[in-house]
């Protein structure tokens, strides 16, 4: 049985298998999961339990986290707003990619999760 805070790694999914050689990069805690990121040789593969003793798992560019960056040193953002004004609609084009992205860069250390909210959103900060 795997510890709180431990990655994902070889329980009773087949898929957990795929991770055995990826380098394990961190995590973030979401809303309600922790999210663990491993690092693959073009992409970080983001990954969460799901409810039916399985993963999900989410594939983030590896340049992401530089676009990120560069765009929003400094700046608390939410996944909104990565999407309106990241200006690569092909990193994050779809709903959960900036959500995904902002996880990466937490696991990265690069961001943090801060306890504020906009509206229903999770807000980090970029450093």
């Amino acid at each position: 049985m795997r510890k709180s805070g431990d990655p994902p790694r070889g329980e009773q999914n087949e898929g957990t298998g795929l991770l055995q050689k990826l380098p394990f990069v961190g995590q973030a805690e979401g809303e309600r999961l922790t999210y663990y990121v491993f690092e693959g040789n073009r992409a970080y593969l983001v990954v969460s339990p799901n409810s039916r003793g399985g993963l999900n798992m989410n594939v983030v560019d590896m340049e992401t986290p530089e676009v990120i960056s560069h765009r929003f040193s400094g700046q608390r953002v939410t996944g909104r707003m990565v999407a309106e004004k990241g200006r690569r609609p092909d990193l994050f084009g779809d709903n959960f990619s900036p959500l995904n992205a902002l996880y990466t860069m937490v696991a990265l250390g690069r961001a943090r999760k801060l306890k504020q909210r906009v509206g229903r959103a999770m807000v980090f900060k970029i450093k």
